[in-house]
C-alpha cells in the first residue's frame, strides 16, 4: 500500500512541477536564453533524449542481457522520432521541453498504473491520462496573462505522453502480470477516452461570444475576455468577384457592423494609423473585435503585397502580387466600405486603375486572413460527432467483457 500512494505521489508532483512552471515560463525562457540563447532548450533535449538511449541500451544489453533485435530497433527509432521532433521545431525550441516533461510523467504514470493494470493496456491507459494533463497544461496558459491555449501544443502533448509509451512497449517490453486484456482494462479506456474527447469538445468550443457570456454572468473571470481566443469558429464566404475569404462574422453582420459603426470605427483606424501594427493587434484581439481586428489584417495584406508589387521588376512576381492586393482591396470595399470611407486607407481610383492594368480580375482567389484549421467546422457538427463517439464508448464499457474473450481469443490464433 505503501509503494501504491508513493508511487501515485511521483505522478501528482510530476503534473504539478508542469502546471507550476506555467506562470513563470516566460521567465525562465528569458533567463536563459540571456545566459545560454535559445537554442540551449533545443540542445538539452537532443542531450536527454541521447542519455535515455544510452542508459536503456546498457540496462537492455549488458545488464538484463536482451538481445531480441526488434527492442533495439524500436529504442532507434523511437530516439530518432524525437531528434526528429526536436529539430522541427528547432524555430521555437523552447516548445521542445515537452517531451522531457511528458516523458517523465509517462514513467511515472506507468510506475503508478502497475499496480492496477497487469496487461498491455497500460501503455494506452498512460498515453490517455498524460494527454488528459497536457490538455489542461494548455487551459491553465490560456488563464494565465500573456500565455495563450495552442490546439497545435495539446498535440504536441499528446506526442510526447505517447512517444515514451512506445519505447516503453516496443523498447523495453517490461514483463506484465497477464498476456489477456481485461475487461477493467478495457472500462477504463472507455473512460479516459470519453473524458479526453469531452474536454478537447469544451476547449474548443469556449469561444470569445461563450466566454464573455460566463464572464458576464460571474464579474471576478472578466479577465478573461481580453485573453486570447481559445476556439474560433469561422465561417467561410465565397463571393463571385472575390473569391473565398474568412471571417469570424456572417456577411450580413459584416454589414450591419459596417452600416452603423463606420464613424466610430473609421476614427479608431485614423488614431492608429502610425501606430505599431502588432500592438493594435493585441489591442484588438480577433475574438473581442472581430471587425476592427480583420478589417485591419486585410488593409496589411493589400498595402504588404502592393508595395512588393511596385519594388519587383520580375512581371510574374508583379502580376501575382497585385492580384492579391486588388481582391484584398475588394474585400474591403464590399464588406467594410462604409468603415473604409471614414478611414485613411481608401485607394482613390487612380491607385486602382494602376492595379487592374496589369492582373485579370476574374483570376479566383482565397484570402488566408481568418483561416484556419475549424474554419469550415460547424459547432453544432463538432458535438454530434463527440456526442456520436460518446455512445460508441459507452457501448464498449457495456460490453467490456464480450470484447476482451473476443480479442483474447484472436491473439491466441494469431499466435497460433
Amino acid at each position: 500500500m505503501h509503494g501504491i500512494v508513493l508511487d501515485w505521489l511521483w505522478v501528482v508532483l510530476c503534473a504539478f512541477a508542469i502546471f507550476f512552471t506555467v506562470p513563470m515560463a516566460r521567465k525562465i525562457q528569458s533567463f536563459v536564453t540571456s545566459l545560454a540563447g535559445r537554442s540551449f532548450f533545443g540542445y538539452f533535449v537532443l542531450f536527454a533524449a541521447a542519455a535515455t538511449f544510452l542508459g536503456l541500451f546498457y540496462i537492455l544489453y549488458f545488464r538484463l542481457k536482451i538481445r531480441a533485435v526488434p527492442n533495439y530497433i524500436w529504442l532507434v527509432l523511437v530516439s530518432a522520432a524525437y531528434v526528429y521532433f526536436t529539430l522541427k521545431l528547432w524555430a521555437n525550441p523552447e516548445e521542445a521541453i515537452h517531451f522531457i516533461e511528458y516523458g517523465l510523467l509517462g514513467f511515472f504514470l506507468y510506475r503508478a498504473l502497475r499496480h492496477h493494470i497487469g496487461d498491455n493496456s497500460i501503455y494506452l491507459v498512460a498515453f490517455l491520462m498524460g494527454s488528459i494533463v497536457g490538455t489542461f497544461d494548455e487551459i491553465l496558459q490560456w488563464v494565465v496573462p500573456q500565455r495563450y491555449f495552442d490546439l497545435r501544443d495539446v498535440g504536441l502533448n499528446a506526442l510526447s505522453s505517447g512517444l515514451y509509451q512506445i519505447l516503453l512497449w516496443k523498447g523495453v517490453r517490461p514483463k506484465l502480470p497477464s498476456a489477456k486484456i481485461q475487461p477493467k482494462s478495457i472500462k477504463i479506456l472507455a473512460v479516459l477516452l470519453a473524458a479526453n474527447v469531452i474536454l478537447l469538445g469544451l476547449c474548443l468550443s469556449n469561444t470569445p461570444q461563450r466566454v464573455k457570456k460566463y464572464a458576464d454572468w460571474f464579474p471576478f473571470l472578466s479577465g478573461l475576455k481580453n485573453q486570447e481566443a481559445m476556439s474560433e469558429f469561422k465561417f467561410k464566404h465565397k463571393d463571385p468577384d472575390i473569391g473565398i475569404f474568412y471571417s469570424r462574422l456572417t456577411l450580413e453582420e459584416l454589414r450591419t457592423i459596417d452600416r452603423y459603426r463606420a464613424k466610430e470605427f473609421g476614427e479608431v483606424l485614423l488614431e492608429w494609423q502610425n501606430k505599431d501594427y502588432a500592438e493594435y493587434l493585441r489591442i484588438f484581439p480577433g475574438g473581442v473585435a472581430p471587425f476592427l481586428h480583420e478589417m485591419r489584417v486585410h488593409i496589411f495584406r493589400r498595402d504588404k503585397r502592393l508595395e512588393r508589387a511596385l519594388s519587383s521588376d520580375d512581371e510574374d512576381v508583379r502580376q501575382k502580387n497585385y492580384l492579391i492586393a486588388y481582391k484584398e482591396n475588394l474585400i474591403l470595399e464590399k464588406y467594410f466600405g462604409q468603415t473604409l470611407e471614414k478611414s485613411p486607407y481608401k485607394w482613390d481610383d487612380s491607385r486602382i486603375a494602376q492595379v487592374l492594368a496589369t492582373i485579370d480580375p476574374e483570376t479566383p482567389y482565397e484570402s488566408p486572413v481568418s483561416a484556419g484549421v475549424w474554419a469550415t467546422m460547424n459547432e453544432r457538427v463538432m458535438w454530434m460527432i463527440i456526442v456520436l463517439s460518446l455512445g460508441i464508448l459507452l457501448v464498449i464499457y457495456l460490453n467490456s467483457d464480450r470484447i476482451s474473450k473476443t480479442q483474447n481469443k484472436r491473439n491466441r490464433l494469431d499466435r497460433h
